[in-house]
């Protein structure tokens, strides 16, 4: 067994507290960052320094008390949960030393209790391989991004050879993704976003044939101008307006991918009006968590980081940086203030 010599009771732990549920737009007074003791870890467990936490829409999800959602809330006084990657800095399990960057959900705070097939989710291929950033398993390489992308294109759009495939959040992490995979197999893809400089990113350096910008552009019209023939494959990270357009120019078995909906993040569910069009349309509708298709995360990272190296795959990082910053990070995701994956950085790896 290996451990390090640092006393964890001469150091602090900075974590953000769950103190109430956001109505709305995530507030200060929602969120409290504490300083703490350092955890001790017990036989067979780690304690694990964050150093990059995974910003998420999920995370607006997790923090709602009532709302109906796909795994339990943050209670009420826990640490905000997140995916994290860092080092482990104190072990008490043979199989984990210190000194090695770990994945899992660590939450906003800088330390955590590393527990094996619990709260860590394995070694990250920077270990062994030094041309991997640290960052791999929170971007394309990871389950939440790479794999939600990944799944949501290949197992439930399928895309192929002269099918049109629109993603909503075309510019967003998940999205950017989506959309090139989709490009790989043949269709021709439409992002939608906000703003023209996130639609120069999507046509100029992602390779999606046309962009729309939600703020500037009538969808449904821009969509018949671009997809005259209909919508074959729709991945929707949105909802509300972008998903009622697309569905009206659907063409007769569209495949739809509903991987989000942070329209509706904030507890204000309205729902789509035209949902009748999914049965004239004969739509298949497909809501997925990247979660439930863990066995395809070797095969989905397999692709990606091959069409990565061939440049085949552009990804970009916003990485902010400090743990009393999370409010106003976090926010960025529903404002379009960030540009690539959203990430905190909360410490040093020294």
């Amino acid at each position: 067994m290996s451990s390090s010599p640092s006393k964890n009771d001469q150091l602090i732990n900075r974590c953000m507290r769950l103190r109430s549920h956001p109505e709305g737009k995530i507030s200060h007074h929602d969120l409290e960052l504490c300083q703490e003791p350092i955890p001790v870890a017990q036989e067979g467990q780690v304690i694990v320094k964050n150093i990059f936490a995974s910003i998420d829409p999920t995370h607006r999800i997790w923090m709602a008390g009532k709302k109906a959602q796909y795994m339990d809330p943050v209670a009420l006084g826990d640490i905000m949960r997140a995916a994290t990657v860092g080092i482990i800095v104190e072990s008490k399990h043979e199989e984990w030393p210190v000194g090695m960057w770990v994945s899992g959900f660590g939450g906003i705070s800088d330390y955590y209790v590393g527990i094996p097939g619990v709260t860590l989710s394995g070694p990250c291929e920077c270990n062994t391989n030094p041309d991997v950033q640290p960052t791999f398993e929170l971007t394309y390489g990871g389950v939440i991004i790479g794999l939600t992308a990944w799944h949501g294109v290949n197992k439930i759009i399928e895309p192929k050879q002269g099918d049109v495939v629109v993603i909503s959040g075309g510019a967003g992490a998940v999205g950017s993704i989506a959309g090139q995979l989709a490009k790989v197999r043949g269709a021709t893809v439409i992002g939608i976003a906000g703003g023209s400089v996130k639609c120069k990113y999507m046509t100029e350096e992602l390779g999606f044939d046309y962009s729309i910008d939600y703020k500037s552009q009538d969808i449904d019209l821009k969509l018949k101008e671009y997809a005259p023939e209909g919508v074959s494959g729709y991945f929707d990270n949105v909802g509300g307006e972008a998903t009622e357009s697309v569905l009206m120019n659907a063409k007769n078995g569209m495949r739809i991918a509903l991987c989000g909906s942070i329209t509706e993040y904030d507890d204000n569910w309205c729902g789509i009006k035209n949902f009748n069009m999914i049965l004239m349309r004969r739509v298949k509708v497909q809501g997925f968590i990247c979660m439930d298709h863990m066995d395809e995360l070797a095969e989905a990272k397999a692709e990606l980081t091959q069409l990565k190296k061939e440049g085949k795959l552009v990804f970009r990082e916003d990485i902010r940086e400090g743990i009393e910053n999370y409010v106003d990070v976090v926010n960025l995701l529903f404002s379009g203030g960030n540009h690539g994956k959203l990430m905190l950085k909360m410490n040093d790896v020294v």
